[in-house]
């Protein structure tokens, strides 16, 4: 009787420490499971400000293009500030600087009237326009300069709209130059703006709305109509 006593002592013992394993088990992979949610979501908090596209940035001819492009941290580039900022957000200059080339590809405004914003294209083109068919895109205050071996100073492709106001685009003297080119049927309007100097000042359908200057080029071209800017 006492050896049946003793197993059945034993057996319950063997059942209880199985239970304790399996409940340790649970909660080892329940804790496992807390602690990875937690991670994720720390990761998640952190990386979605670094993430976020900014309404307007700014550059600086001693910015940086790992900075944020706030006005306390600006950016160095065009193409640096345009990647942090949001479709229909605007890009200024804090102050004097050349600030590259730059393709753009969504509604933006560049503007940096009163403080000169250059853009240097030796051999290349300074602004490139390929954006969506509705996005307005304005390019105001700059100074785009091919010193003598630019492509183009503003090529665009595609865009709803595309202002460029009180610019000057001098120095895409190459045989296939053009100071501003227009493919396809995108709305050009220029105002206030120098065009001296290209191999062909305008090429496509570029409306003036008065105060520009055709200058210095081996072919000026010719705007398609004039109007009042609005």
């Amino acid at each position: 009787m006492s050896k049946l006593n003793n197993g059945k002592t034993a057996l319950a013992l063997a059942k209880a420490v199985a239970l304790r394993n399996r409940g340790e088990i649970r909660m080892r992979s329940f804790s496992k499971l807390v602690f990875v949610g937690l991670g994720t979501a720390s990761f998640a908090l952190l990386a979605s400000p670094a993430c976020a596209q900014a309404s307007r940035t700014w550059v600086s001819g001693v910015g940086d293009d790992v900075n944020p492009c706030s006005r306390t941290a600006p950016c160095k580039t065009f193409a640096g500030a345009i990647s942090k900022t949001a479709a229909g957000g605007e890009i200024n200059c804090l102050d004097p600087g050349g600030f590259g080339s730059v393709t753009i590809t969504k509604a933006i405004a560049i503007v940096c009237d009163g403080i000169g914003g250059t853009v240097f294209a030796h051999m290349t083109t300074g602004i490139v326009v390929n954006a969506g068919d509705a996005d307005k895109v304005l390019l105001s205050g700059l100074d785009i300069n091919g010193g003598g071996t630019g492509k183009n100073g503003v090529r665009v492709i595609k865009a709803g709209n595309v202002v460029i106001r009180n610019t000057v685009i001098h120095g895409f003297a190459t045989p296939e130059s053009r100071g501003i080119s227009v493919e396809g049927a995108a709305k050009v309007t220029v105002t206030g703006t120098t065009i001296a100097n290209n191999r062909v000042g305008l090429s496509g359908k570029v409306v003036s709305a008065g105060g520009n200057v055709l200058a210095g080029n081996d072919s000026d071209g010719q705007f398609a109509a004039s109007r009042a800017f609005q």
